[in-house]
């Protein structure tokens, strides 16, 4: 996971997914013990040793790769976060009109032939899980492409929390609808090329629950209703994660990425990313993921999905992530940098909380020790 549009879920992420450049490939159906390498120690002594950004970009060569590379990668991935418009893009002034639209391009890519007719019926996407339909998944590409007057991504005058919402012109949308169908076409082809993964059995939330429980992972919405996406890493447990097969963990992402953007406050308001790395190591964080499972996750992520983010907190970095950080922030736009709050240890982190979503009753009970009251969430409402 890494930047969408910002999604700097956080930006080390893509690193974990890419570092492993000289690693061995495994095929989607192995067991994933086979694609991490043992974590000797002269490699997870490279976790202290980690302590200036030259340290910082040698570690890499320990992993097989090379910061040359990832950084090369990660500019990569960044270039399609927001997409693009063109002079020629179809746009309308409002949902109906837009989604009669898209539905019309929708109808001619799956005229093409019988595969592209499977393709576009959407039959990976877990639409009953969340009881949505075809249109539900139009009208969140739809929103993406409306025009944001939010330019500051400050708090604004429709949320006073960090990062505002998206605002839009209640009057007159501008909706192109082109640039929502080269998203969607995006999607469609990523789904499709992981279809395997996806059909047998079929994407629901009691299929990836077992992944799921290896994660400290919470769901909610924010009193300006934005969707919140809490992650700490510190309470994973990350030998039962890297034990998971490949395909487990794709199915996990991209169920957690559908549960993000079918979700009408994720659509109208925005995304919200609170990530707590403390108690991370780098060699950890690193090996997360398999090098073929990490880069097709990432771009999904940062790529295809419909998601404006609004805010990424990064809590209780690391001194290794720190670093990396610190290298990254240069080559990231004044657009994304400011859509990223870092609290380092020492700072108040309860009053940045408190500012990111609103209150003591939108902070995960569970979540750390942030006296929060919120004792459920939209992945616990699965659990039911």
């Amino acid at each position: 996971m890494c930047i969408h549009d910002i999604f700097l879920l956080s930006n080390y992420r893509c690193f974990a997914m890419i570092a492993k450049d000289g690693s061995n490939t495994c095929n989607n159906n192995e067991d994933s013990s086979s694609c991490n390498e043992p974590a000797d120690e002269n490699n997870r002594q490279q976790e202290d040793s980690v302590s200036s950004p030259l340290d910082f970009m040698r570690a890499f060569s320990n992993l097989g790769s090379s910061w040359s590379h990832v950084l090369s990668e990660y500019k990569s991935v960044v270039q399609g976060a927001d997409g693009y418009d063109l002079k020629d893009d179809i746009r309308a002034q409002n949902m109906d009109e837009g989604l009669t639209l898209l539905q019309s391009m929708v109808h001619d890519a799956a005229s093409v032939s019988e595969d592209d007719a499977l393709s576009w019926s959407f039959h990976t996407t877990p639409l009953s899980d969340f009881d949505k339909t075809i249109d539900d998944v139009l009208l969140s590409f739809l929103r993406w492409s409306v025009v944001d007057n939010n330019k500051s991504y400050q708090e604004n005058k429709y949320c006073h929390l960090i990062g505002g919402v998206n605002e839009y012109d209640n009057e007159k949308q501008d909706i192109n609808i082109s640039k929502a169908f080269r998203r969607l076409t995006s999607y469609m082809h990523w789904m499709k090329s992981v279809e395997q993964e996806l059909v047998d059995p079929p994407l629901t939330f009691e299929s990836i629950s077992p992944s799921l429980s290896t994660f400290s992972l919470h769901v909610t919405h924010d009193s300006c209703n934005r969707i919140v996406w809490w992650v700490n890493l510190g309470k994973a447990d990350l030998a039962a994660f890297k034990s998971q097969s490949p395909k487990e963990t794709t199915r996990l992402f991209v169920w957690i990425a559908h549960l993000l953007f079918l979700d009408q406050g994720a659509q109208q308001m925005g995304l919200v990313v609170v990530d707590d790395m403390s108690d991370i190591g780098f060699y950890d964080y690193m090996t997360m993921l398999p090098l073929q499972v990490g880069i097709s996750v990432d771009r999904f992520l940062v790529s295809v999905t419909p998601l404006k983010a609004k805010n990424v907190v990064l809590m209780h970095l690391p001194r290794w992530a720190e670093i990396g950080w610190n290298l990254l922030s240069w080559f990231l736009t004044k657009k994304m940098k400011s859509r990223v709050t870092v609290v380092s240890s020492g700072d108040d982190d309860i009053d940045t909380l408190l500012k990111v979503v609103g209150g003591f009753e939108y902070i995960p009970v569970d979540f750390g020790n942030y006296k929060g009251e919120l004792i459920s969430d939209m992945v616990a409402e699965y659990r039911r």
